[in-house]
């Protein structure tokens, strides 16, 4: 992901992704810079919810979330 490693992820994020982080990442600790590793491993199968709060929040790109990971999301300006 893009935002440093020392950056907590906001309440949003927490959770829209919270089963995601369970089911792919529950070894890690949310101050562990390993998570931002795993979460971007597990991209293309996060869920959709996820996909589009880390967008909106800018801690992962539109290009990366569809190009990078495939998900089908529609671009709002």
């Amino acid at each position: 992901m893009t935002v440093p490693s020392t950056a907590q992820y906001s309440s949003a994020v927490k959770g829209a992704c919270k089963n995601d982080y369970k089911r792919f990442c529950g070894v890690y600790a949310l101050d562990d810079p390993g998570l931002r590793k795993c979460m971007d491993k597990a991209g293309p199968s996060l869920s959709n919810n996820c996909v589009v709060t880390l967008v909106n929040t800018g801690e992962v790109s539109y290009q990366r979330a569809t190009q990078r990971w495939g998900h089908k999301l529609q671009k709002v300006e």
